[in-house]
């Protein structure tokens, strides 16, 4: 065996328990770095989503707010705040929120929270007694 053919010999062994060991280390990182993009993107879209649900509930107390201010407010001032004007203010802030709400946030939420409506009705209730507590400050 001539010393080219032994150093050939020895590049062909070294390689073939090389280049597997490398491959599966590329693949590997390949793999690690596209479980961290997606990740950076789950994140992304948590952080989006998350914003969004916060402008939804913004909106939410904002609705509540006015209807307190142009209607609850001038009833209780009259002495002709009854449990129907409560049912009607209610029912106006729901409406003032479900305007005021863009489309991106109401499905937010319902991916979040699985009803937008169900969520939309809590938010008012809590946003009513927020506006209460404020007052009483």
């Amino acid at each position: 065996m001539e010393f080219t053919e032994l150093v050939q010999y020895i590049l062909y062994t070294v390689l073939t328990v090389i280049l597997p060991v490398a491959a599966k280390y590329a693949v590997n990182l390949i793999q690690a770095k596209i479980k961290e993009s997606t990740l950076i993107e789950e994140a992304a879209k948590t952080e989006a989503r998350s914003i969004l649900i916060k402008d939804a509930l913004s909106d939410v107390m904002d609705a509540v707010l006015y209807v307190n201010q142009s209607f609850v407010d001038t009833l209780k001032a009259k002495g002709e705040f009854t449990e129907s004007a409560w049912h009607e203010a209610k029912q106006k802030a729901y409406n003032a929120a479900l305007l005021a709400v863009s489309e991106a946030s109401k499905k937010a939420v319902a991916s979040v929270y699985g009803s937008f409506d169900n969520w939309l009705q809590l938010k008012i209730e809590a946003s009513v007694q927020a506006a209460k507590t404020n007052k009483r400050m």
